[in-house]
């Protein structure tokens, strides 16, 4: 369920969180890893079906990660592009070196100020070193969880 959004459904393909799941930081010094998430805003819904990935031009720490490579922003606009303005950058996602992950200031910082350039509910998904996730939604208003009992994935 998306909790901004009354009604709404958040939709992430098995295939997207799989491929999530294989960047999770399960070595004592793997860097975290991220990217932007892509898909259909289909109000009230989100369904994400693509994601950018790691890669060269970005800068990651154990602790941190800092999108920086160009490809995410090509990527995004490369599909919107090629979907006749269909999918949308509808946020981001990266790792924590924890098992149970919760947003850091940094990451509330940083979503706060993709927030404020946007009037669209935005989506933001950390995956934690095991089985669990961290998925919220927000708008100009906040950011809310998406409940973890509903959220199943690979």
């Amino acid at each position: 369920m998306n909790p901004v959004n009354t009604g709404g459904l958040i939709l992430l393909e098995g295939e997207v969180l799989g491929a999530i799941a294989r960047h999770r930081q399960r070595s004592k010094i793997a860097p975290e890893q991220g990217g932007v998430l892509l898909g259909y805003r289909r109000d009230p819904h989100l369904h994400v079906v693509s994601a950018s990935f790691p890669a060269r031009g970005d800068h990651a720490t154990r602790i941190s990660f800092k999108r920086e490579d160009p490809s995410h922003a090509a990527k995004a606009l490369r599909m919107w592009k090629n979907t006749d303005r269909k999918i949308d950058y509808l946020g981001e996602w990266h790792t924590h070196p924890e098992m149970h992950p919760n947003p850091s200031s940094i990451d509330k910082h940083a979503w706060a100020a993709i927030r404020a350039v946007t009037h669209e509910v935005m989506l933001f998904v950390i995956a934690g070193t095991d089985e669990d996730w961290w998925i919220g939604c927000g708008d100009h208003n906040g950011i809310a969880q998406v409940d973890p009992k509903l959220v199943t994935a690979p």
